[in-house]
C-alpha cells in the first residue's frame, strides 16, 4: 500500500495537462486541452484534458479519470507502478517498506489533528481571553475585522513558555509529535515549549483547506517579525500560497490571479473584496507555487513591494512564471505603498485599477532596467538586451518569443538578427545577473566614503542579518542621502538579504559589479570579525552617527543665522533659526 498522504501530494504537484503532453500532443481549447483520444481511432478529437478538475475524459469511447488513470491506461501498468511513474516525473519518491508507509500515513494523519487542534486553541485565545487585549488591539489598528478573523481563524499565541503544550497535552498529543509538526521546540534540558509565542497567528491552509503550517507576527517591531512553521511531512513554504484555498472559485471566475508577498498584504485586499488573491508567504515565486496556480488559470499579476527588495523578487518571479508558459504582469505601487497600506489608505478601487492597468512582463523588466541606467548608449542597450533575453529565452512558444524579440529590436534600435545571435547563447537555466539596486551599471570605480560607524553598522548586517531591521529604522529616521555611499551599500545588502534569505559573502560580492563597493563589502565584514559584543556596538554606531547628524545640522544652521544677522533678516525669521538651533541643541543631549 502507498500512503494516502503521498498519493496525495504527488496529485497536489502533478498537473494532468503537463504530464498527458508527455505522451500525446495537446490543443488548448479555452480553459481545457483538446486531443485525438489515443485508446480509440478518431478523426475529430473528442479527447478532453481539464486543468481546473485534474481528469481526463473522451467523448468518444467515455475512458476517463485522473492523471494515475490515464498513465495506467497508456503505459497498461498497475495503479502502484502508475502513482511511483508520476511521482518520479514530479519529484516525490515512494517509500519502500510497507511499515514505513503505513507510519507515514498515520504521521501525516496525526500532524493534521495537531495544526487542527491548534487552530482552535489560537483562535479561541484570541477572541474569549484577556491574554489576547493587545492582539485585538493589534489587529483593530490594521483594520482588521472580527468577520475577517473568523473566516480566517486567526489566532493568538500568549506568551507562557507551555500555553499550547498543555492543551494539546490534554487533548492526548504527544510532545515530540508537536515537535514533528512544528508547534513545539525542545529545550537543551530535553523539556518541550512552545514555539509560537506573544504572537498574532494565521493558519496557512493547503489547497483542499488542510491546515498545514501556520505564520506567527509580533505585535511591535521586536525582532524576528515574523516566525514561521518549519517543513514538515505535510507542509513546505515553497509549495503553497497563502489564501489559495480561498482564493480558487474566485481565480476560476476571474481567469487570472494577484499574487502578494505577505499576509496583511493578502488580508487587507480580501476583506475589501478582493477575492482572487494570494500570498507567496515571503519567499520569491518558486515552481512549485506555479504549476499550482496553473491548475485553475495561465494568468499572474505580480503585485510586490515598492523597494528593491520587491523589485528584485518581481524578476524573479516573473521568470519563474514566464518558464511555465503563464502570462505574467506587473502591477505598480506608489513608492512607500505595500498592497495592505495602499488598499488601507487609497482604497480597493484604486488598488484594483492598478492591478487593470498593470504592466505585461515585458514592459515592466525592460523600463526597470532601463531607469538603473545613467546614459543609453551601445554598452548599456547590450546590458539590457542579456537581461531581456534571459527571460525571453524561457518563453516555450516560439511564435510569442519571436514577437518579443522583435519588440526588444524595436525598444534599442538593434537589428534583429543580433538579438537572435545573442539569443542563441542564453542557457534556459540562466538566471539574472542585473543589479536591482540603484547602482550606475558600467560607472568607473571610485573611492567609497563611509563613516567609520556606517562601516561597522554595515559589517554587523554581513555578519548578522537580524540586525537589519533595526539599521533600517536608523536608516529611514535619519534622513540619510539617498544616494550616499552607505545607503547605496545598505540597499545592497538588503536587496541580496531579501531575495537569498541569507547572506553569503562570496556570493554576494559576485553580484556585484562595482569594484569599489565589493572592497567595502569586504573591509566592512572584516572590521566586526573580532567583535565581541555586537548589540552595544551598535547602539554606540547609532548614537554616534545621530550625534554626527546633528552636529551637521547645527553647523549649517550656525551659517544661516550668521547669514541672516548680516542681512538683517527681520526678528521673526532669526527667532525661528534660534529656535531651531536650540531643538537640535536638546537633540544632542537625548542622542
Amino acid at each position: 500500500m502507498i500512503p494516502d498522504d503521498i498519493i496525495n501530494q504527488i496529485l497536489d504537484r502533478a498537473d494532468i495537462a503537463e504530464v498527458i503532453s508527455g505522451y500525446i500532443p495537446l490543443k488548448r481549447a479555452g480553459r481545457n486541452f483538446r486531443a485525438n483520444c489515443p485508446f480509440h481511432h478518431e478523426k475529430t478529437p473528442s479527447f478532453m484534458i481539464s486543468p481546473d478538475k485534474q481528469i481526463f475524459h473522451c467523448f468518444g469511447c467515455g475512458v476517463g479519470g485522473n492523471v494515475f488513470g490515464f498513465v495506467m491506461k497508456y503505459e497498461r501498468i498497475e495503479f502502484p507502478e502508475a502513482v511511483e511513474l508520476v511521482g518520479t516525473k514530479v519529484g516525490i519518491q515512494i517509500p519502500k517498506s510497507s511499515s514505513g508507509q503505513s507510519q507515514n500515513r498515520s504521521e501525516a494523519a496525526k500532524i493534521h489533528s495537531a495544526n487542527e487542534a491548534a487552530v482552535q486553541f489560537y483562535h479561541y485565545t484570541l477572541l474569549e481571553t484577556e491574554h489576547a487585549k493587545d492582539a485585538v488591539n493589534y489587529l483593530n489598528k490594521r483594520g482588521v475585522k472580527e468577520e475577517t478573523v473568523k473566516k480566517l481563524k486567526l489566532g493568538f499565541a500568549p506568551s507562557g513558555w507551555d500555553s499550547f503544550l498543555s492543551f494539546a497535552k490534554k487533548k492526548g498529543f504527544d510532545a515530540k509529535l508537536l515537535e514533528r509538526a512544528g508547534l513545539a521546540l525542545a529545550g537543551k534540558d530535553g523539556n518541550f515549549y512552545d514555539r509560537f509565542r506573544q504572537r498574532v497567528i494565521f493558519p496557512i491552509h493547503n489547497n483542499k483547506g488542510q491546515v498545514v503550517g501556520f505564520g506567527a507576527r509580533v505585535l511591535d517591531e521586536t525582532l524576528p517579525k515574523y516566525m514561521n512553521s518549519p517543513d514538515t511531512p505535510v507542509y513546505s513554504k515553497g509549495r503553497n500560497l497563502y489564501g489559495l484555498n480561498l482564493a480558487i472559485e474566485h481565480i476560476k471566475e476571474k481567469d487570472y490571479v494577484i499574487i502578494v508577498e505577505g499576509y496583511l498584504d493578502f488580508l487587507t485586499p480580501f476583506q475589501a473584496g478582493v477575492g482572487n488573491i494570494v500570498a507567496s508567504l515571503g519567499t520569491a515565486l518558486t515552481n512549485e507555487q506555479v504549476k499550482l496556480l496553473k491548475r485553475f488559470t495561465n494568468n499572474i499579476v505580480m503585485v510586490f513591494d515598492p523597494d528593491s527588495a520587491g523589485e528584485a523578487a518581481s524578476l524573479r518571479g516573473l521568470d519563474v512564471a514566464v518558464a511555465e508558459g503563464m502570462n505574467v504582469k506587473v502591477a505598480t505601487l506608489p513608492k512607500g505603498c505595500d498592497p495592505d497600506k495602499f488598499v488601507a489608505q487609497e482604497g480597493v478601487e484604486k488598488f484594483i485599477k492598478c492591478i487593470e492597468t498593470a504592466a505585461d512582463f515585458f514592459d515592466y523588466k525592460y523600463n526597470l532596467l532601463k531607469s538603473r541606467l545613467k546614459n543609453f548608449d551601445v554598452n548599456s542597450k547590450s546590458k539590457i538586451a542579456n537581461e531581456m533575453l534571459i527571460t525571453i529565452a524561457k518563453i516555450s512558444n516560439a511564435v510569442v518569443k519571436s514577437e518579443y524579440i522583435k519588440r526588444l529590436s524595436q525598444y534599442l534600435d538593434v537589428d534583429t538578427q543580433a538579438l537572435w545571435a545573442e539569443a542563441s547563447k542564453i542557457r534556459p537555466d540562466q538566471e539574472s545577473n542585473f543589479d536591482i539596486h540603484p547602482v550606475v551599471i558600467g560607472a568607473a570605480p571610485k573611492t567609497v566614503n563611509l563613516q567609520a560607524a556606517e562601516k561597522m553598522l554595515l559589517g554587523l548586517i554581513l555578519d548578522d542579518p537580524a540586525f537589519i531591521t533595526e539599521i533600517k529604522k536608523y536608516y529611514s529616521e535619519s534622513q540619510v542621502q539617498l544616494d550616499s555611499d552607505f545607503s547605496v551599500l545598505l540597499g545592497i545588502v538588503c536587496c541580496f538579504w531579501a531575495e537569498h534569505k541569507t547572506i553569503n559573502i562570496a556570493k554576494l560580492i559576485n553580484s556585484v559589479k562595482n569594484e569599489s563597493y565589493c572592497k567595502a563589502i569586504l573591509d566592512a565584514y572584516a572590521a566586526v570579525g573580532e567583535l565581541v559584543d555586537k548589540e552595544k556596538c551598535l547602539k554606540d554606531c547609532i548614537k554616534n552617527l545621530k550625534q554626527s547628524h546633528v552636529k551637521v545640522k547645527m553647523k549649517m544652521l550656525q551659517a544661516e543665522i550668521k547669514s541672516a544677522q548680516e542681512l538683517k533678516k527681520g526678528e521673526q525669521h532669526l527667532g525661528k533659526l534660534l529656535s531651531e538651533y536650540n531643538n537640535l541643541i536638546k537633540q544632542k543631549a537625548e542622542v
